[in-house]
């Protein structure tokens, strides 16, 4: 690469030959930065201290050749990402074969046409900043993602209390209200019930979300009974379905068991059954039907609500993409929690399907292995 007067780009080129190293100084040492070693050996101890932008090779040389010194560059992980390029008088197919075995970038048959070697250096020479400035980036980018997901963990971990409290507080309230026959305070107690309950799970996801992107998240599968686990989901979300007079079913036999981590599936559960009640009207149902087909448990959440247009349904599981929408008695929702069941199910070796008509209610199906 011309440098201009600026810093110039380091070429380690190695060969026994002093005349060859003679040409190719007089050849490359306008642009770029020239140290030469006569043989391997002196090669890999100069590598030791220097790191070339570019390493020129022979093959031919006493003590050591060059496919042998191109192979120790590549498995040392101070220099194995350092382009070489072969430039040699051996010009038969198996050697060029080897060369590139060796991870040679390229190959440059003596006596070389000067314009040609000065284009193939400088071309991957460039590649090679291209490779470092995208490492640079990529490295760059997760220092920011991980800061990013830190401090969004701590502010979802930090809002957990003052939402619990509420959510007890505004309980207490309607119990309190109830008895003494205030039907309108009560009303207004559940509301910021609802709205506390609605809030905290939408931080529950954040959280979790959060979690599965850093890597904090751990993976323990273990043998599970799906009817137990839906059970239990339902014996926690059964208040959301009273207070919209939903009716919620299950049929799952005893006997089915599957294999996966217990917290990731009561998550994927949750979300699912929470939805399903979200978008179904006051007076619906929502049925959770396990079974099992092919080596799989398939567990389908059910309703007869509101249902997905098309297009929704094409964003469900994308991340760039928006999926929230309200529910029907206004409940906020983000499609977080759909992108979180995809993801923890494919974790377990399944996966979340969808299917819906628009105002003729949704299917969504869960996949996971048989224990």
């Amino acid at each position: 690469m011309e440098n201009n007067g600026k810093h110039k780009d380091v070429i380690l080129v190695v060969d026994d030959q002093p005349n060859n190293l003679k040409v190719i100084s007089s050849v490359l040492g306008d642009s770029y930065s020239l140290s030469f070693a006569n043989n391997g050996p002196n090669a890999l101890k100069i590598l030791e201290k220097l790191e070339p932008d570019l390493i020129l090779l022979d093959v031919m040389m006493p003590d050591m050749d060059g496919f042998e010194v191109c192979s120790r560059i590549k498995s040392d992980f101070r220099t194995k990402d350092i382009p070489v390029i072969f430039l040699t008088a051996k010009n038969d197919i198996e050697d060029i074969v080897r060369a590139f075995k060796a991870g040679a970038v390229d190959y440059i048959t003596k006596p070389f046409n000067v314009m040609e070697l000065k284009v193939r250096v400088s071309n991957h020479i460039m590649l090679r900043h291209a490779h470092l400035a995208l490492e640079q980036s990529n490295l760059q980018l997760q220092k920011v993602n991980k800061e990013k997901d830190k401090f969004f963990s701590i502010i979802a971990h930090d809002l957990r209390n003052p939402f619990i409290g509420i959510s007890s507080l505004s309980r207490i309230m309607m119990e309190q209200l109830k008895s003494q026959g205030n039907e309108e305070m009560e009303e207004f107690a559940r509301e910021i019930n609802q709205a506390s309950n609605n809030a905290y799970n939408l931080l529950k996801n954040l959280l979790n979300w959060a979690r599965s992107q850093t890597g904090k998240m751990e993976f323990n599968p273990e043998r599970l009974q799906i009817r137990a686990l839906i059970e239990e989901t339902i014996t926690l979300l059964k208040e959301n379905a009273r207070m919209k007079n939903i009716q919620l079913s299950v049929s799952a036999a005893d006997d089915l068991y599957l294999s996966a981590d217990r917290e990731m599936l009561n998550i994927v559960l949750r979300n699912l059954i929470s939805n399903a009640i979200k978008f179904t009207h006051e007076g619906g149902k929502v049925q959770v039907v396990a079974g099992a087909e092919d080596g799989l448990i398939l567990v389908d959440v059910i309703d007869n609500g509101i249902g997905m247009s098309e297009k929704i349904l094409a964003d469900l599981f994308r991340i760039d993409a928006s999926a929230g929408r309200k529910g029907t008695n206004g409940e906020p929702s983000t499609g977080l929690g759909l992108l979180l069941c995809q993801e923890f199910a494919m974790r377990n070796g399944g996966k979340v399907q969808a299917f819906s008509e628009q105002g003729k209610g949704s299917r969504f199906r869960i996949s996971v292995p048989q224990a």
